[in-house]
């Protein structure tokens, strides 16, 4: 990340002298200004080619970017040999996997963490069974989410912890799930 945030800043360090001694030699002398528009004209197709470049690498690096500070959020808490650091994404992916082993007639799970000035924000997207007590399953869900995050990772301050059942599949559709993983 560092040395492409260097690439990109030093392109567009010298894409943007090379536009201010341009605007700054156009007011200081028509031909100047002639000279650049013939060749404008004469090159359009690599002044194009450039331009898409530029744009291209400024859009991956701004992607690039909030993927990394996305990837960078994190936890810290002190212990008695070190501060420890622990990433959202990991939260999330332990999370999805600890619900996964213990609960049944989970299709699809997706869980979103955020630290807000509240605490730990968690959201998760389920798609469950119709077989279901579905507020049951949702209050284990959520009491065994509390559990993992207070009691294996260390989180005091947990703000919410909401469920989204996204989708509710029927009987005959779980079962012929359930016979397809089975054949498998």
């Amino acid at each position: 990340m560092k040395i492409w945030s260097r690439i990109v800043g030093t392109v567009y360090i010298l894409s943007g002298i090379f536009f201010i001694f341009s605007l700054l030699s156009f007011f200081s002398n028509e031909n100047l200004c002639e000279i650049f528009v013939n060749f404008v004209k004469n090159n359009s197709y690599k002044v194009g080619i450039f331009s898409i470049i530029v744009l291209t690498m400024g859009i991956v690096w701004i992607v690039n970017w909030f993927d990394y500070i996305y990837r960078t959020k994190a936890i810290f808490f002190d212990n008695p040999t070190g501060r420890v650091r622990i990433s959202l994404k990991a939260i999330e992916d332990y999370i999805t996997t600890t619900i996964l082993k213990q609960m049944e007639g989970i299709k699809t799970i997706k869980v979103k963490a955020i630290i807000t000035s509240k605490g730990l924000e968690t959201r998760i997207n389920l798609k469950l069974y119709s077989n279901l007590n579905i507020p049951e399953v949702c209050n284990n869900i959520q009491e065994l989410t509390r559990n993992y995050l207070q009691d294996t990772i260390g989180v005091e301050r947990i703000s919410s912890i909401e469920i989204y059942v996204s989708n509710i599949i029927g009987n005959s559709e779980g079962a012929k799930q359930d016979e397809k993983i089975e054949e498998t």
